[in-house]
């Protein structure tokens, strides 16, 4: 008997991984695709295997599987399977859209997108935190993953790098997903890049340590200073009709997204207004209790007002938008309209004459949590009267 050649027996013993996740390679139909995809980017002789099965379904969804799959590799043996497949289902009248619509001008994308590279960003915690993956694909060697843990007010916390094949990095998402209920969402490569050179600028002038190896890390990806770029939700919602209706009063459904839950205010920056609280609440003027009601609503207001000025302001609108971003990609149209809407009239740098009601929620939230632990601490405390 023949002897395989190395191609073959790597499709093969490929053909034969698939098989053992459940997989019926020798029955090939439009079902199976999806199941496919989700087995590309684990090791080269399975994506040789996917590639050689996906040439067998003369259904275009397995066209643009191969098509996608293409432009996200790098290793020829595995582009020469695709080419082959790709061959296979045109004789069988299957084409790429692409060279159907040659003659179309392509539309100008607002990232230009290059396939090698990718990004993936979490939502915003509660302390203003987010972590961001960005990841390039290596021939033969899976990904280089670039990875930050950046904070809105402190710039960029922690910086590392490692590789790792694709399947790690599946895995590594769905136990965010697990532990913590945050979906890791994709985002434009150059934008994640954006922000975390900003976070590190940031970061840089508190002269934070365990930094020192960033350009390094990051020069795999880019070299120069990035550009700047209008936030991606812009491209993904409607800007100019997110401010129609009752958005004001409906924005305070956000803090029930599972997401913004323990949103609070930064205990230094609420100090100021906790103090004028305090004062309203212990004061011996006599007061009656709507002047008193109007007094406290002040305050807020004037927080609110603070929140929305100034570097807060910025900080406040990229979250925001980030936030929109995240909803949007976590299909929740309604929190991504809501959440555009606060994020465009921070960017105003005043609340407006009417009340934003997240914003308003949101620091009477803040107030609520920081009184609560300052009574807990003061019954802890002993007490030093000794009563006769």
């Amino acid at each position: 008997m023949a002897k395989k050649k190395p191609l073959e027996a790597a499709i093969q013993r490929g053909l034969e991984t698939l098989a053992r996740t459940g997989l019926d390679v020798d029955d090939a139909g439009p079902a199976l695709v999806p199941r496919l995809r989700e087995q590309w980017g684990c090791e080269k002789e399975t994506d040789l295997g996917v590639a050689y099965v996906l040439g067998k379904i003369a259904d275009r969804q397995a066209l643009e599987a191969l098509t996608a799959f293409e432009k996200s590799t790098q290793d020829k043996a595995v582009r020469k399977e695709i080419r082959r497949s790709l061959f296979k289902l045109a004789q069988k009248g299957l084409t790429p859209r692409e060279s159907e619509n040659a003659d179309a001008k392509p539309a100008t994308p607002l990232f230009a997108r290059t396939p090698e590279i990718e990004a993936y960003l979490s939502a915003v915690d509660g302390g203003g935190g987010r972590l961001l993956w960005i990841a390039k694909a290596e021939p033969s060697h899976g990904l280089q993953v670039l990875q930050g843990m950046m904070n809105d007010r402190e710039g960029l916390q922690r910086v590392g790098g490692m590789q790792i094949r694709r399947k790690e990095l599946r895995r590594m998402a769905q136990e965010i997903k697990e532990k913590h209920d945050v979906t890791m969402i994709s985002v434009p490569w150059e934008y994640a890049d954006q922000i975390l050179y900003e976070a590190y600028e940031k970061a840089k002038t508190q002269a934070r340590a365990g930094l020192e190896n960033f350009h390094e890390l990051r020069g795999l990806f880019n070299r120069g200073k990035p550009k700047e770029h209008d936030h991606p939700v812009y491209q993904k919602a409607d800007a100019a009709a997110v401010q129609e209706g009752a958005w004001r009063e409906l924005s305070r459904r956000l803090l029930e997204e599972p997401e913004l839950r323990f949103w609070i205010l930064d205990r230094d920056w609420m100090e100021p207004y906790l103090g004028q609280l305090k004062e309203a609440q212990s004061s011996r003027l006599v007061l009656n209790p709507v002047q008193k009601e109007e007094r406290l609503a002040a305050i807020v207001r004037d927080a609110v007002k603070a929140l929305c000025s100034g570097e807060s302001g910025r900080t406040w609108q990229r979250r925001m938008e980030d936030m929109a971003l995240y909803f949007v990609e976590t299909k929740r149209e309604q929190a991504a309209k809501l959440a555009l809407a606060v994020a465009l009239q921070v960017k105003e740098g005043d609340p407006g004459p009417l009340d934003v009601s997240f914003l308003t929620g949101l620091v009477q939230k803040s107030f609520a949590v920081y009184f609560s632990e300052e009574k807990a601490k003061a019954e802890e405390e002993p007490s030093l009267i000794v009563k006769p």
